[in-house]
């Protein structure tokens, strides 16, 4: 998320538009350098006083669930446009890479994902929709006959929640994770090393 443009002195901009300043640098500086990030650090970035920011947004927490609740609101939203590709497996294989790809560069991610939703019903609805939207995806590549009887949307939130704890091994040993876990739940008479079988639902890991 870009920090918009100054459009004046802090003091002349409307309570919404200091409270999408305040999101968007608070989501830059987190998702570099996790929830540990000083509160100060985002203050001398917006050029403003630490009081200003808790005026607008309420507490640190409250700051992060914020976040939190944006980022589980955008993977909702992923799960669902791919659920509704008509090449299932496919559009299952991209959206689970560019999820392992926030998993391994969102330091906020990282940090704060089940934290964060401790105390707040507003973040547990949100992570909860995203699961739905996920357990949704994974349904219709089943449907469409890509996955073995035995798989569901949990190996791939298991996936997910390991990358966070392991962003360390770097972005190629976390996509090989993946590449390994989707091989585990296609289906077997699927070549998901190459060319397809011709078996219906079947294709490449990774286009």
């Amino acid at each position: 998320m870009a920090i918009p443009a100054p459009v004046g002195p802090w003091t002349s901009l409307t309570a919404d538009e200091k409270r999408a300043r305040i999101l968007a640098a608070a989501d830059e500086l987190f998702a570099r350098e996790g929830v540990d990030a000083a509160m100060p650090v985002l203050a001398d970035a917006l050029g403003v006083g630490v009081a200003s920011i808790y005026r607008q947004v309420g507490s640190k927490d409250d700051l992060v669930g914020r976040l939190v609740i944006a980022r589980a609101t955008a993977l909702a939203e992923r799960f669902r446009t791919a659920a509704a590709r008509p090449d299932a497996w496919g559009a299952l294989v991209e959206a689970t890479h560019a999820t392992v790809d926030d998993c391994i560069d969102d330091a906020l991610s990282q940090s704060a994902w089940d934290a964060a939703a401790g105390d707040s019903d507003a973040v547990r609805d949100a992570r909860a929709a995203a699961t739905d939207a996920l357990e949704g995806l994974v349904g219709s590549a089943r449907r469409a006959g890509a996955l073995r009887p035995d798989a569901t949307h949990e190996d791939l939130r298991l996936l997910f929640c390991a990358l966070r704890e392991v962003a360390g091994i770097g972005r190629d040993g976390a996509h090989r994770m993946a590449e390994l876990v989707l091989r585990g739940i296609g289906r077997p008479d699927c070549d998901r090393a190459g060319a397809t079988t011709g078996a219906p639902g079947c294709s490449t890991v990774r286009a």
